[in-house]
């Protein structure tokens, strides 16, 4: 049509009339492939950047220049896929090495893809001369890789919670007009990865993605999403008029945002994207199995995306957000402790968990506070919220039983010695209250805006390591303040060191318990930090338990310990569940059922609502 937009993409100019590394053949590409270092991540990508690079200013017919990238493009997937595991999982703030290593990365994704849309345009322009391969193939294929390329740009900026780069969507959406120009958006044709897709399937994942409120999520949920998105991002129909919660500008350089937002402006280069086929999909795979609240989608590589996030999924394409609140701005310092370990210390005024279990000034044996001799250790299972590292929970990977004694190997010491050993502990210990104390740490931050639902925070200095969305924390405004339970909805990066938090107050107060979970066939587990949160009232909340995300699940029995004293409850309807912890109602021993239904229960006007999770 003669009334569209042009397409503005940016490529370099080619001014080189040879490659200074290789011979510009297939076979001279392979070898110089071949003879890369392998062994050495940081190297092959160095010398990927430097080929790729200069490969683009060279003049080159564009099936002599696809043909060298394909064969280039095994190496750069392993290259890239080292990189990343360098700079995820780390602070949220990346130190020198691995913020080295996703600058490495992210400039060979834009490498590659400025590569490829060479290929394209140069087989537009040329088209004539093109005579070993399909020339609408050709352009085709090299526009699917060129738009995979800019999105896993957009994609690892996401997973490292980082402002978007300027002109990265705005490439992206160029490059979907110039082939929806060619006519060639729903052809088929193999990936990456050799699946059969379209070019409007792989412009949809980051645009889905996106829509997902990413900010909320962690880096392995994200990943998650991600690589479902690339089996079902061709699930979402995408029309220049019609119906579709969301629309995006192809002119423009911004993700999709809700189309009634957009309506007034409406422009020829406005697409609307119809995820109504797709949340259905999502919604059967969430109601599959026998037990459907615990079914989780497990990838190829155990990427495995969890219920808990497919609901998320299903809620952010499904319906507009709205902020039901407004925000207030201000700058007041606050203290906070993160993590669930010190959420309960500071929660139980300072007391340490056998503290907490026994009565205070209680102090264990000393058979048990040797911890540092394997001969006097009895083996019992750990304190997850203490010892656990948080991803490894959610990611799925295999972890040790503490309680497997079968690879152990059982030491027995005969009483004399076993006295001796005792007599080497007699100089002076540590004690448990100074090493709680060192352990949990309580830092100030700048609360920048408010609201009824939970605050803004900027953390500019001396920022934790494990910062992560999903984590539990506790906030006070003053010193000798009582300490209210919040969880971190969302995560966001500015310019130099400082970060910005969303957090969502979950209740004013909570009680620290110790929780031992009933087995069916008798006994009790070791003790585990758990959180009581009480009802509200006003707002018909019932009382609700906070409790690690692994080993707990509805319907179970626990008896609740603290100070010497026990009782006995039954978790019902889990109501909230993050990467770190669940929250679940429950009901005492004897006590009888709720009669109030649930949605009397979750009430619209409810003080603690979530404002963060509509941002």
């Amino acid at each position: 049509m003669t009334d569209k937009a042009p397409v503005k993409l940016k490529i370099p100019r080619q001014d080189l009339d040879q490659h200074s590394l290789f011979p510009l053949t297939l076979e001279g590409v392979q070898s110089w492939s071949n003879a890369l270092p392998v062994t050495n991540t940081r190297e092959v990508a160095q010398q990927l950047r430097v080929a790729i690079g200069e490969l683009n200013r060279v003049t080159l017919p564009a099936e002599q220049r696809y043909a060298i990238l394909e064969a280039m493009r095994p190496n750069l997937k392993v290259a890239t896929a080292s990189l990343s595991r360098r700079f995820i999982n780390q602070p949220l703030v990346l130190p020198a090495e691995p913020q080295q290593m996703a600058e490495l990365a992210d400039q060979l994704f834009g490498l590659a893809s400025t590569a490829y849309t060479l290929v394209a345009v140069h087989a537009i322009r040329h088209r004539e001369s093109i005579r070993d391969v399909n020339p609408a193939r050709l352009v085709c294929e090299a526009l699917q890789r060129a738009v995979y390329f800019t999105g896993c740009k957009i994609f690892q900026r996401f997973q490292l919670f980082q402002p978007e780069e300027n002109r990265a969507w705005q490439t992206l959406h160029q490059l979907y007009a110039l082939a929806e120009r060619q006519q060639l958006t729903q052809l088929r044709i193999n990936g990456m990865l050799q699946e059969s897709t379209t070019i409007t399937a792989t412009w949809l994942q980051p645009l889905l993605l996106a829509c997902c409120k990413p900010n909320q999520l962690r880096q392995g949920d994200l990943a998650a999403i991600f690589q479902g998105l690339r089996q079902w991002s061709g699930l979402a129909p995408v029309s220049a008029g019609g119906e579709g919660l969301f629309a995006v500008d192809l002119s423009g350089d911004q993700p999709p945002t809700y189309t009634n937002s957009v309506r007034a402006t409406a422009s020829r280069d406005l697409r609307l994207i119809d995820t109504g086929p797709l949340v259905a999909h999502l919604g059967e795979l969430a109601e599959s199995g026998e037990d459907s609240s615990r079914q989780d989608i497990v990838f190829a590589n155990d990427v495995r995306l969890h219920h808990n996030i497919l609901q998320h999924m299903i809620v952010s394409l499904s319906s507009v957000s709205t902020r039901n609140f407004s925000r207030q701005s201000l700058q007041q310092r606050l203290h906070v402790a993160l993590g669930l370990n010190s959420t309960h210390y500071f929660v139980a005024g300072g007391l340490t968990f056998a503290e907490v279990l026994n009565g205070k000034g209680y102090r264990p044996p000393v058979s048990e506070r040797m911890v540092t001799n394997p001969f006097l250790v009895q083996r019992k299972r750990r304190d997850p919220w203490l010892e656990a590292y948080a991803d490894d929970i959610y990611s799925g990977e295999q972890q040790p039983d503490p309680d497997d004694s079968s690879d152990a190997k059982s030491v027995e010491v005969d009483e004399d010695t076993r006295a001796v050993l005792l007599a080497g502990h007699d100089q002076p210990q540590p004690e448990p209250q100074a090493q709680e104390e060192e352990r949990h740490r309580e830092y100030q931050v700048t609360a920048i805006n408010a609201s009824p639902g939970g605050y803004c925070l900027e953390w500019q200095q001396d920022q934790p390591a494990a910062i992560r969305s999903g984590d539990i924390l506790c906030v006070r405004e003053e010193e000798g303040g009582s300490w209210v339970i919040a969880s971190i909805r969302w995560l966001s990066q500015l310019a130099g060191k400082s970060s910005i938090l969303g957090i969502e107050l979950l209740s004013p107060q909570a009680a620290a318990w110790g929780a031992r979970i009933q087995n069916p066939k008798g006994g009790l587990s070791e003790p585990i930090r758990v959180l009581l949160l009480p009802g509200i009232k006003l707002v018909a909340q019932p009382p609700t338990l906070i409790t690690p995300r692994s080993g707990f699940r509805e319907g179970q029995k626990l008896t609740l310990v603290r100070h010497g004293e026990s009782k006995n409850i039954r978790l019902q309807r889990q109501v909230a569940a993050t990467a770190i912890y669940s929250q679940f109602e429950f009901l005492e021993a004897g006590s009888p059922a709720q009669a109030k239904p649930r949605e009397e229960r979750e009430l619209p006007g409810s003080a603690f609502r979530s404002l963060w999770s509509e941002i």
